[in-house]
């Protein structure tokens, strides 16, 4: 029987390029995608912080998930870290994060990480889910969110080239003060493969992320 994953999202951005980058590396797998897009709409109206109305809908997908006997539950939003934690407590089947192991390696990496972002509103939880992983590491670290302007709008107005032009610009701009760089959104990975030649680290989240999933489908 083929071991069954589920991904989950709150935007339609991302749930075709994540499938592909996850069948690419396990053929052999099932994908179950869920997107749930008025979970954003709520953190916003929440002042950028998860609701418990939120973390319960994510127990719910995860007792779903569960029931159908899936492997792992992965979560592809940077704004749900903490919440994704909150759930794991009522489910027994592992509740991850895609950008888990990029936050990991970003806390072992050095003592000041800047995080670009491109959505305003992840501020607040994209910096308490770094953090959460320092504590984790017992690391010391400060974390400083930078948000990328305009990034997002033109992702949206399906302006790609912009949006990826606007997150390499910035980089650019602050390299120099970080000793990491962390590219939030998985959104970013693009954008990221025009800063190979930053002094510092960038890390994404996508390749490690889905790499960690060999754990949980039998080493494949």
């Amino acid at each position: 029987m083929k071991k069954l994953v589920y991904f989950f999202h709150t935007t339609p951005a991302t749930p075709e390029p994540m499938k592909k980058a996850f069948q690419e590396r396990y053929p052999d797998a099932q994908l179950v995608t869920i997107l749930d897009d008025g979970i954003l709409p709520e953190v916003i109206a929440n002042d950028g912080i998860p609701t418990r109305a939120i973390t319960k809908r994510l127990v719910e997908y995860g007792g779903m998930a569960q029931d159908q006997g899936a492997s792992v539950f992965v979560c592809m939003c940077t704004t749900l870290g903490v919440a994704v934690r909150e759930a794991q407590k009522a489910i027994s089947m592992p509740m991850i994060t895609i950008d888990g192991p990029m936050l990991r390696e970003a806390v072992m990496s050095g003592e000041k990480i800047g995080m670009l972002i491109t959505f305003p509103p992840t501020e607040k939880t994209s910096k308490a889910a770094c953090l959460a992983f320092a504590e984790d590491c017992n690391k010391k670290v400060e974390v400083e969110v930078v948000i990328v302007e305009g990034a997002r709008e033109a992702l949206n107005q399906g302006s790609k080239e912009l949006h990826d032009e606007l997150i390499v610009k910035k980089a650019h701009e602050i390299a120099g003060a970080y000793d990491v760089l962390v590219f939030a959104q998985v959104t970013m990975l693009d954008a990221a493969k025009r800063c190979e030649d930053l002094p510092v680290p960038v890390l994404t989240s996508v390749e490690s992320g889905i790499e960690q999933l060999s754990q949980y489908l039998g080493g494949r």
